[in-house]
This record gives structure tokens, sequence and C-alpha cells, in this order.
């Protein structure tokens, strides 16, 4: 793996994706199917958690999310939120989940003891790794947007001969690049790999020991194309992360002559994903 720089192992890597309205509904429509099993903090705002489905864990696609809930009073509360699992080794499902203060769930599952009951939906989603794709893979993520390529880089680190693979991931401070260990790791098990971690507030004080790239993770992506020398017609690019960071790289993308077919988006967020 080449490594531009490494980040700290404090530090952040599903977003959290709000389902608005529909996230709410009445406790006849619950029922709890599903155990959190850990809650591990990678940083002071993002945790890890795991959630073991009482039947197992049904068919899933790298790349796939699922509708997490809690009951709250006579309700439910439930978010979707992408699996970072590998489909081929999954015994339960692994969510990175940010702390929203005020948010409706999120700081109910910061609280949640461990073995706590929860609700689990069966999981979703069109933004999954392609099957046998020898290309070279571009992931760029923003925060939590890196859960569903931490499936798909485990799933392309099973392969026999796995595509070359470039992950960016952007931040705002160090602390939130998290799960470097476990991509180095990847890289160490033989998956060709490029990291670039970047950082977008470089002034922030939390920031003042970093020497690597600084800036928005879709504005260093035309450097990273050129340092890396990806012919467009060679390359399968994922997005994932903020809405403005998936435009911006789509257009930088094309600038860069990738066709649009091979640029795949996860678009499932809405304006409530920041009151989660």
């Amino acid at each position: 793996m080449v490594v531009e720089i490494a980040p700290r192992t404090f530090a952040d890597g599903p977003r959290t994706f709000a389902d608005g309205p529909r996230g709410v509904r009445r406790a006849p429509d619950f029922a709890d199917n599903a155990v959190l099993v850990a809650r591990d903090l990678l940083s002071p705002t993002v945790a890890r958690l795991v959630v073991r489905p009482d039947a197992g864990v049904a068919p899933f696609v790298a790349g796939q999310y699922l509708a997490l809930g809690v009951r709250v009073d006579d309700r439910i509360v439930q978010r979707p939120y992408s699996t970072a699992s590998d489909p081929e080794h999954a015994d339960a499902h692994e969510f990175l989940v940010r702390h929203v203060p005020d948010g409706a769930l999120t700081p109910r599952l910061w609280e949640l003891p461990v073995g706590s009951r929860v609700r689990l939906g069966p999981p979703k989603g069109a933004f999954t790794l392609l099957g046998d794709d020898q290309r070279a893979h571009l992931f760029v993520a923003t925060g939590t947007g890196l859960a569903p390529f931490l499936g798909m880089l485990r799933t392309l680190a099973r392969r026999q001969n796995p595509p070359r693979t470039i992950l960016v991931h952007g931040a705002a401070r160090t602390e939130d690049l998290v799960c470097g260990d476990e991509i180095a790791s990847l890289a160490a098990g033989g998956l060709p790999m490029t990291y670039v971690p970047t950082i977008s507030r470089p002034d922030d004080p939390a920031n003042r020991a970093w020497k690597g790239r600084t800036g928005r993770a879709e504005a260093v992506l035309a450097s990273v194309l050129r340092s890396a020398e990806l012919p467009p017609e060679g390359l399968s690019a994922y997005l994932c992360g903020n809405p403005g960071m998936v435009a911006a790289a789509e257009i930088a993308l094309l600038a860069h002559g990738v066709a649009p077919a091979d640029i795949h988006a996860e678009r499932y967020w809405t304006a409530a994903a920041t009151t989660a």
C-alpha cells in the first residue's frame, strides 16, 4: 500500500443518513429482532456499532444499507446506515455512526447498553460493488461515508487477483480519519491500495500536527487522478459522502474523461441527515 500520510489511530470513515418522518413509526410496527453486541469509540464523535440479527445475517452485497432503530416511548426512531461488514464473513453488521448531540437517534445509541434489543431492517440499496470488475477502483468518501467502502475493500481483498484500488477519504479533522489501522491491514494482506487522507480545515487547532494533504476530498481529486496515472477508460469510481462532495467529484471525474456509467454514487442523503 502507498500511504501518503498515516492518520492518528484515534480518529474517525455510514455517515448518518436519516429517512425523515418515515424514520418514526408507531410501536405496534416495531419488533426487536437484533441485539447491540459492541460499541467502540473510534473518535470523540464516531462509534462503530456491531448489531447481530436474531435470525442471522441475511444475504447482502457490499455497499448496501439497513435501517437501525430503537424504541422511544410509543414509537420507534430509525435511520438507514450502510453496513461496513464483509458479506462472506458476517455474523453481524458493523455501522459507523456519527454522534449528533441534539439528534433523535444517535444520543440514544450512544447511551444504549451493550446487550440491548434493537430493530434492524433488511439490506437495501443499489450502491454496490460490481462483481468481476478488474479495472482500477477509486473510492472517494467524506466522514462516515467510509463505511460502505470498508465492506467493499474487505470484499476486494478476498479476490485472488484484486484490482488496483485508490481510497480518498476527506474529513474536517484528523480525529475523523477513522479506521486507518484496518485499511493498512487490508493492504498488508495483499490488496494493492493507495490511501489518500485529506483534511479540509488545516487551520483548526485540532489539526496542527497534520502534515498530509489539505483540502476537501473533491478538491484533491484531480491531482490524485494525475499522480496515480489513472486512465479514464480503465476506472470504476464510487462516491459516498455529503451531496456537495458527490456532485463536485462527479464533475472532476467527467472532466478527467470517466464515462458517466462508470461513476457510482450513494445518494441516500436527506436534509434530516444532520438531525439523527
